[in-house]
This record gives C-alpha cells, structure tokens and sequence, in this order.
C-alpha cells in the first residue's frame, strides 16, 4: 500500500507549533501540517505572539499556514507576511462550520457565493507570491453547494483541495458523506485529499480500498485521540497497546513541561493539558476517569 502523503489537520488550541514539534520528537508519519487558521476578519496583520507559530525553520515538521477570510486584499497580505516568513504555501479556509465565521461569509458560509469565491479567486492567485491551497467542506447548509465552486476550482492554479464530506450545519457529527465525496473527487483537476473520520488504520484502509487513487489523506481528531495513528498507517501495523501507553504518557509529560515555559498561572497551563486529553484519555482503558479528574481539577482551581 503506498502512501504519498499524510497531513496534520488544523485544529485551534490543538495543534500550535509547541504541540506540532513535541509530536515530531516523540512520533512519525505526518509529512505536513496545516496550521490552524489567522484570520482576515479583523484586519490584515498578524501579531507579533503569532509570527513564531509561522516561522517556517523553527516547525519540524513542515506546515502550511491558513487563513480564513473573505477580504482579497487582507488575504494577499497576510500570504505574502508568511511567505516572508519561509512559507511557499498558503490554505485558504472554505471550511470552517462555526457561526462566528459562517455568518460573516466566511468559512464554509463562503461555499453557496461562487461569484464571490471567483472574484476572490481571481484577485488573489495573481497577486501573492505564495501557492495556494482550499479546504473545504460540501456547503453550509447543503451537500450540492460545493458543485457550482468545482468549475472555478479548476481554472485557477490551486496545488490541492482538502474536501471534508460533511456540511457545516453538521458540524462534527454525523456521518461523513462519501458519495458526495466521490462525485466531487471525480469532477476536481486538481489533486484531492480527503479529511474525516478516520480514527483507525482499519477505517483507513476501508476507504483507502474505496478510493485506492487517493494518496493524500488528512488526519485530525482520530489522531489527537491516538497520536501513533500516522504511522500505523504508514506501516499498516497497529501498536502494541502498551507502546502506545508509554509513548502517550511520555508525549504528555513534555507537553507539560513546554507548555509550562510558555504559559503563566496553573490554571492557563491546566486548561490547556485538558483540551489535549479531551483526545487522548480514548486510548487508555480507563481513560474516562482519568478526563474527568483532570476536568474536576480544573474546576475546583478556577473556583
């Protein structure tokens, strides 16, 4: 089975570059990671606090910033500030399903306005020195609403397209839909990678058997949960559970530690190990237990 490719999803509070290198020293099989997404809503500068988690030589593993945004001229220039930073590419977010995006139109409340999407299309890809790359999900509302984007996808000179098979309106839940997902694949010149739900290596290989051209997969809340998700794909070999038990523990432990340098207060620093073992605690037999300790933790230090 070969591989081409496997990408850390984005996620924020997740995946910043503290998160991102300790899991390069302590796991393989991710080849890229999409940063979690700045934003054009508010202006077109990116804060000093933030330039770091861009600052390509100082990500081991290789990323590709995002952005969210409907403003052209506010995209173009903070492409060319993390171009400037070592970035040849940048992802545009067409996927985002929070209201406090998609009610500005941005996000995945951008996919229904094809005539906006080109008009943004055609400003941006001939002014940034970036590459550029979309994630995105099937609508808002919708299923059919990415159909009238696949045309235009194709005219411009995009390196790839993530496609999450769910709308916005689902969210997370639900089921992912596949169909849909094929259909578009199928209409898309464009290399395709697919996002969702593969929380397994025998989910992997499920729909790596439905789709055996797809060679460029993104991975998120499956492989937060099991962060060795990566490379037993790779491998196609699942880790013995009491590897995974140790390697996890000690992937915590320097979190903690990093973590600790950059944060001020118990308190910032506990709510962010909570966020992480919201994935985590599913790989241990009593991981449940352990969450709702951590949670209980927290609260009584908040109180």
């Amino acid at each position: 089975m070969t591989i081409t490719k496997l990408y850390m999803a984005p996620v924020r509070g997740i995946t910043d570059i503290i998160y991102r290198n300790v899991f390069h020293k302590h796991f393989s099989g991710i080849d890229t990671a999409i940063t979690p997404f700045i934003t054009t809503v508010h202006g077109d500068q990116i804060k000093s606090s933030q330039k770091e988690e861009f600052i390509s030589n100082d990500n081991l593993i290789p990323i590709i910033p995002q952005i969210i945004g409907k403003s052209p001229s506010n995209f173009i220039t903070l492409a060319k500030t993390v171009f400037d930073l070592g970035n040849a590419e940048a992802n545009w977010n067409l996927g985002c399903p929070y209201p406090t995006m998609t009610k500005k139109r941005c996000g995945a409340g951008l996919i229904a306005h094809a005539d906006l999407v080109d008009q943004f299309l055609d400003t941006v890809c001939s002014a940034i020195p970036n590459r550029i790359s979309i994630k995105v999900r099937l609508g808002l509302l919708n299923r059919d609403e990415l159909e009238n984007l696949i045309p235009l996808f194709n005219r411009y000179p995009i390196t790839e397209i993530t496609i999450h098979p769910r709308t916005g309106k689902q969210m997370y839940g639900g089921v992912v839909d596949l169909e849909m997902f094929e259909l578009y694949k199928e209409q898309l010149l464009i290399p395709v990678i697919y996002n969702g739900d593969i929380t397994t290596l025998d989910h992997f290989q499920k729909l790596k058997a439905r789709f055996p051209n797809l060679n460029k997969w993104m991975l998120g809340r499956g492989l937060f949960s099991n962060p060795m998700l990566a490379q037993e794909i790779k491998r196609g070999v699942c880790t013995d559970a009491a590897e995974r038990t140790e390697r996890i523990i000690k992937f915590s432990d320097e979190l903690l530690c990093c973590y600790r340098k950059r944060l001020s207060g118990d308190t910032h620093l506990m709510q962010k190990m909570v966020a992480h073992w919201e994935y985590l605690h599913q790989c241990f037999p009593q991981g449940k237990k352990i969450y709702k300790q951590l949670k209980k933790s927290l609260t009584t230090n908040l109180h």
